[in-house]
């Protein structure tokens, strides 16, 4: 009851400075999805504090493989384990599985969480997968200290909790955003993921050193326990249920009203469409290629490149923070380009999604070229992340595109493409550990991506399909 009359108070205070809700609610899912990230990508920044060995390579190969301001760092006559200041003696192939297994437990529960979300509720969904997922960050600290498996398992739970959030807030966002704002409204709140990236990449070097590596994981589980009472307070399912919203606001919202989660799912007809698959096979390329920028960067930077961690900081930062900003500008150019009838919606989506594959592929061939070059390698994987921020208003828009009545399903099924986010560590650290370098594992993630690419701009479609109104054919 008193919660409610503060709403009715805040809302005649909204009305009167025409606060347009449906942009609170697209920042508080950019927080929500910063949030994310940050408890999500912050260990890989932390476990190169934490461990004393992260390049196993022999002397012999180290020569040819990591570059002499890597090899620096040790000095002459060093072990032939790379060694750090870390309190913790694990291999590469180990932290490899404690970087993977949150992909794990994601791939599980985000394949199946759109729907989970639009049968309780996409807002309860994701308070309850944000807050547990922070109350786990916390745990982290302690499962270290007891064995690397025990982290690993508390990251695989992480990940658990966290596959529903991303849909959840699709579902949320597709009954928030008209159609003329589409791509603006699911940027913006999106874009939160790289500013996650950025607070976790860019802010841990500094937290290490202030505080030590433990407050990395503290910093991140706090966060996310203040977000979720924000979430829930301020944020409705639907435009209607909502006290604040104004007369005006919800005419404009009116073509979304009709977007509700179904109770009945068509899966023959779903899982029959093959204008949605390219959609799956370029975010499983995408999670290769953030696996190397963003789960891995960190230890590549400093073992192979041979920066010291500030200096990574710095370069991480850099791209997360033009990545958050260049997200929002995609999206916005979208909806410009579609509205002014300069592009089709088709062509559009064509065409961000080239801008962004020419940047990912091209900024991965250049750091093999480029070598031991520090200063070409950090501008390349600047461009990298710059080009990824495209993907948000590409294929991540399927969903809304294809079928906005099921877009938590979808975007859960989506999430199937994640399957590579716990199969790309574990490969390159194998390619690490034959060859003595990175770069075969960038020529790989190149590859990977152009081919999926190609195949994504050759395919696909924005026509909503038939079996959207899939209950309204029933009845």
């Amino acid at each position: 009851m008193e919660s409610t009359c503060i709403l009715q108070k805040t809302s005649q205070i909204s009305n009167g400075r025409r606060l347009q809700l449906r942009y609170v609610v697209a920042f508080l899912g950019f927080l929500g999805a910063m949030v994310d990230y940050i408890v999500r990508y912050s260990i890989s920044v932390a476990i190169v504090a934490m461990v004393n060995g992260t390049h196993p390579v022999s002397n012999t190969s180290r020569a040819s493989s990591a570059c002499p301001a890597a090899l620096n760092m040790t000095g002459e006559g060093s072990e032939a384990e790379y060694k750090g200041t870390g309190e913790y003696n694990w291999t590469i192939q180990q932290q490899g599985i404690i970087l993977g297994t949150f992909f794990w437990g994601y791939f599980i529960t985000k394949s199946s969480g759109g729907r989970i979300s639009e049968i309780l509720g996409a807002r309860e969904t994701m308070t309850v997968s944000l807050g547990a997922s922070g109350l786990l960050s916390l745990l982290c600290p302690a499962a270290a200290h007891v064995h690397p498996l025990a982290l690993a398992g508390v990251r695989l739970a992480m990940g658990l909790v966290q596959g529903p959030a991303n849909p959840a807030l699709y579902s949320v966002l597709s009954r928030w955003s008209p159609p003329g704002e589409m791509a603006t409204l699911v940027t913006l709140a999106y874009s939160g993921i790289a500013g996650g990236s950025l607070v976790a990449l860019g802010a841990s070097g500094w937290v290490v050193d202030l505080l030590g590596w433990r407050w990395i994981f503290w910093g991140g589980g706090i966060l996310a326990l203040a977000w979720t009472p924000l979430w829930l307070f301020f944020v409705r399912n639907s435009p209607e249920e909502h006290p604040l919203i104004s007369r005006a606001e919800l005419e404009l919202l009116a073509d979304t009203l009709h977007v509700k989660p179904r109770r009945s799912v068509p899966w023959r007809r779903l899982l029959r469409c093959w204008r949605f698959y390219p959609s799956v096979i370029a975010e499983m390329a995408s999670s290769w290629v953030s696996n190397l920028t963003t789960t891995e960067g960190a230890i590549f930077l400093k073992t192979q490149i041979g920066l010291d961690l500030r200096q990574v900081g710095w370069v991480l930062s850099a791209g997360q923070g033009i990545s958050c900003a260049a997200t929002f500008a995609f999206g916005r150019a979208s909806d410009v380009l579609v509205r002014r009838q300069v592009l089709t919606k088709l062509n559009t989506r064509r065409l961000m999604h080239s801008l962004g594959a020419l940047m990912i592929v091209g900024g991965l061939l250049c750091i093999v070229w480029a070598g031991c070059q520090a200063e070409i390698v950090s501008v390349m994987m600047v461009i990298i992340m710059l080009g990824s921020a495209s993907t948000l208003c590409t294929f991540q828009l399927a969903p809304m595109d294809l079928a906005p009545n099921y877009a938590g399903t979808l975007s859960g099924l989506l999430g199937v493409g994640n399957l590579s986010g716990f199969v790309s560590p574990l490969v390159t650290a194998q390619l690490v550990t034959k060859t003595g370098s990175w770069l075969s594992s960038f020529l790989l993630g190149g590859g990977i991506y152009l081919a999926a690419s190609i195949l994504y701009v050759a395919t696909v479609s924005t026509q909503v399909q038939d079996w959207n109104h899939y209950e309204e054919i029933l009845s």
